[in-house]
């Protein structure tokens, strides 16, 4: 038997699963339940990954999108800009939480200083990295899914950096037939979520399965979210738990 998938919280660090049995009992069972049923349906097979973002509504509306189709993985290359997400001042914070709807809280946000550390992490879980590009040979319908793989898109002006879609392992292309010569990035990764999300879950169903993440990091996930369900977690798990590893 595999070891416990462990989670810090605060200075203490507990089983997932203990987690969960000492913060459920305190939650609805309708939240409980809803949280189960969108586990259920989270796929780590398909991951966003975006490079350099620079605007707040951008950045937002890409993790809105990545959440609802039921993503659980985005990553960023914060190379000129940090990702925009989070630390957004008056007024705009409240736009920015109607364009995100909280949906970051639901992710593995992962951000990294580099792009060569972008590439290197999908590497590292066996994916194929695919770039969005205007003169890309590969189409939506056409992208491959025999493996894991990461969707990847550049900053809103400049795109894809060269070297960065020279590490990639093919240029995609979203067919446009207006004058317009690009589309905005959240939406050009709507419309590309849009499209492979739905081939990856009839191939799941085919197969019985509404989403792909393993049974451990299932847990692990569904613990993070009761955690963030509650202010004093740690007090509760210190006097259930006790003062944990």
């Amino acid at each position: 038997m595999s070891d416990p998938v462990l989670l810090a919280v605060g200075e203490s660090a507990y089983p997932a699963h203990q987690i969960i049995e000492a913060l459920t009992p305190h939650m609805s069972d309708a939240r409980v339940e809803r949280m189960r049923q969108v586990i259920a349906h989270r796929l780590g097979s398909v991951a966003l990954g975006l490079e350099d973002l620079h605007h707040n509504h951008n950045g937002a509306a890409c993790l809105r999108t990545a959440e609802g189709l039921g993503l659980q993985d985005v990553v960023a290359a914060e190379i000129r800009n940090p990702y925009p997400l989070g630390d957004v001042p008056p007024p705009e914070l409240d736009a920015h939480r109607l364009v995100t709807a909280h949906a970051h809280h639901w992710l593995d946000m992962h951000r990294l200083d580099t792009s060569e550390g972008l590439v290197a992490w999908a590497r590292a879980r066996g994916m194929a990295i695919f770039g969005a590009g205007p003169r890309g040979d590969v189409t939506l319908e056409t992208l491959p899914l025999d493996r894991p793989l990461l969707l990847l898109f550049g900053n809103e002006k400049m795109g894809l950096r060269d070297e960065t879609l020279d590490a990639c392992d093919a240029c995609f292309r979203i067919p446009m037939y207006g004058f317009t010569e690009s589309f905005n990035v959240s939406v050009s990764v709507g419309l590309a979520l849009g499209a492979v999300v739905p081939r990856v879950r009839a191939r799941l169903a085919a197969e019985g399965r509404t989403g792909d993440l393993p049974e451990e990091r299932r847990l692990a996930t569904l613990a993070r979210w009761c955690l963030a369900d509650f202010r004093h977690a740690e007090a509760i798990l210190r006097r259930k738990l006790g003062p944990g590893g």
